[in-house]
């Protein structure tokens, strides 16, 4: 195999229709330049540069080729997304997705499909960095196991990702090595087949010990490679997501023994502001801290031009619902589904009728709100200002997102805001769930890292005479996963991990109090069915071209 272009692949078929030639052509070629691969593979430059081709994290915002993941909280029922890209989120949300049935279909159907394809071409770029990088020259060879590693973890996560978004209930292909014009009309495997190979990848990087290469976690100033923290994290998650909760227990529980990890505490601002804890942990002023795991540098930067109002310069794509803006609970850690119906109404029509869970505020600007923002007052039922619901640009539910949002960005709507993919908090709520779906809800540790949560966001320590049975537990951790995590892509996993879709994604969302209408903002109607929106449909294409893989369960 002589030359490679990376980007003449249709997920893992090449599209017949487009003539044998361009499919040989792909299979063929290695770099887009012309350089063979006996004259490519011959440095440690080549092979850096080669790997970086090989990478793409997530992003808060919108990133083209790389999945913008707190944007696809519009599939959930924490959003509603509005925009003029990224449209298979609307239509995931509300239960309008079709298959796409052309190559060169446009928007909303080009994002779910350039996902698939943009992923197995990834993958096969990682398969022919793996098959060619012991050819080249090293002056270091832990730079050589380093590479090797990240490659091969990056292909691992690439697996991970598509099995959950397209392979839920039917697996997807395992491709180990880039495969040619006779191998590339491959089926699906199994799910247990795909977590098998899923496992056995991160364990056998997990045994290398050269802490040179492959440390634990890497310092600071490259906090952002892979390291054996990123992979137990990867590794924690992906059996989390299928209920294989022995094996995501036990890497929770390494990732907790490891003692490298903590909560992140303003301890500069949370004794005047008790939501400083929580929300400085998505601004400029906590950035680097000992609670992060995974993160893409810079992968928030465009989060105020994305998130915000028209009136601030955004394009307002975000709008929280009111079901989320419901699950906040009170100061002293009651739910507004406890209170007597008078006070709950007060709550729902007025959010901060009394003090509530201060990651409430940390999260979610209300209307009136003028302490968010200097010299701004956010007014979405003022049919003078730029904020009105109805406007383009502005917020259809009345409420904003004030998560990921920092005022050093204002002036041009983009900063450098690293975005986090996995905390040190996820991985005590995983190990939690994990506890209690294997029965073992009376474990001191669910207590304890419950409460850690809770203490951290300033809230009372959970109420062990109201949550006395593994059905109320799990009301609390999963009440909490929501709070904690919401806009940072979680939801969406956890509603299908749960089997929850039919009740979370169907009827009516509302938005705020219209105190002008007397009434909740009615912003759509979904009507998603399950398990078919349990994933996301293949480009028709794609199984045109390949008859041995078929649509997902439903579709």
């Amino acid at each position: 195999m002589k030359r490679n272009n990376w980007i003449k692949i249709w997920g893992l078929s090449c599209l017949l229709v487009a003539g044998t030639t361009s499919c040989e052509d792909f299979l063929t070629r290695d770099h887009p330049t012309g350089t063979t691969d006996e004259k490519f593979w011959k440095t440690m430059n080549e092979c850096e540069n080669a790997l970086g081709q090989c990478r793409s994290w997530f992003r808060g915002g919108h990133g083209a080729s790389n999945l913008s993941i707190m944007c696809m909280e519009g599939m959930t029922d924490n959003m509603y997304f509005q925009s003029n890209f990224e449209q298979r989120i609307v239509m995931m949300g509300n239960g309008s997705m079709v298959a796409p049935t052309s190559n060169n279909a446009p928007s909303p159907w080009e994002d779910i499909f350039n996902t698939w394809q943009n992923y197995y071409t990834l993958i096969r770029r990682c398969c022919r960095f793996l098959e060619h990088v012991d050819a080249a020259y090293f002056s270091d060879e832990d730079e050589r196991i380093r590479m090797k590693v990240e490659a091969r973890v990056w292909r691992t996560w690439y697996h991970m990702n598509l099995l959950r978004w397209y392979g839920r209930h039917d697996g997807i292909p395992i491709v180990k090595t880039s495969v040619t014009p006779t191998e590339n009309m491959l089926a699906r495997n199994t799910i247990d087949e795909c977590l098998a190979f899923i496992n056995q990848e991160f364990d056998e990087v997990l045994q290398i010990q050269n802490d040179e290469a492959f440390p634990f976690l890497w310092d600071e100033g490259r906090r952002d490679r892979i390291s054996k923290a990123v992979v137990l994290a990867m590794k924690m998650d992906i059996n989390f997501q299928f209920k294989k909760y022995d094996v995501a227990m036990a890497a929770a529980k390494q990732l907790i023994d490891s003692g490298v990890f903590e909560l992140y505490y303003d301890t500069e601002n949370n004794a005047t502001d008790p939501s400083a804890n929580y929300r400085n942990l998505f601004t400029y002023v906590g950035e680097q801290n000992k609670e992060r795991i995974f993160f893409t540098k810079d992968g928030a930067n465009d989060t105020w031009f994305r998130f915000m109002t028209a009136s601030l310069s955004g394009q307002g794509c975000a709008a929280p619902l009111k079901t989320l803006i419901d699950t906040y609970e009170t100061i002293d850690g009651k739910t507004i589904q406890s209170l007597p119906a008078d006070e709950r109404q007060k709550f729902e029509k007025d959010p901060l009728y009394k003090e509530r869970d201060p990651r409430f505020k940390a999260t979610i600007m209300l209307p009136g709100d003028n302490s968010a923002i200097s010299n701004y007052t956010y007014s979405p039922f003022d049919p003078g200002s730029g904020d009105y619901f109805g406007q383009v640009g502005a917020s259809p539910s009345g409420y904003l997102m004030k998560k990921y949002i920092d005022e050093n960005d204002r002036s041009t709507g983009y900063g450098s805001l690293d975005f986090v993919i996995y905390r040190y908090a996820e991985v005590l709520l995983d190990y939690v769930e994990c506890l209690v779906e294997t029965g073992d809800w009376q474990n001191p540790d669910v207590e304890k890292y419950i409460n850690m949560i809770r203490q951290r966001a300033g809230l009372p320590n959970m109420d062990k005479s109201v949550y006395n049975s593994q059905e109320k537990v799990r009301e609390l951790y999963r009440r909490e996963r929501r709070v904690e995590f919401c806009f940072e892509g979680k939801r969406y996993d956890d509603i299908r991990r749960w089997e929850i879709g039919p009740e979370t994604m169907t009827g009516p969302i509302q938005g705020a109090w219209n105190p002008s209408e007397n009434a909740f903002i009615l912003i759509e109607t979904r009507n998603c069915i399950f398990p078919k929106y349990d994933s996301w449909p293949l480009p028709q294409q794609e199984e045109t071209a390949n008859p041995n893989i078929d649509q997902p369960t439903g579709w």
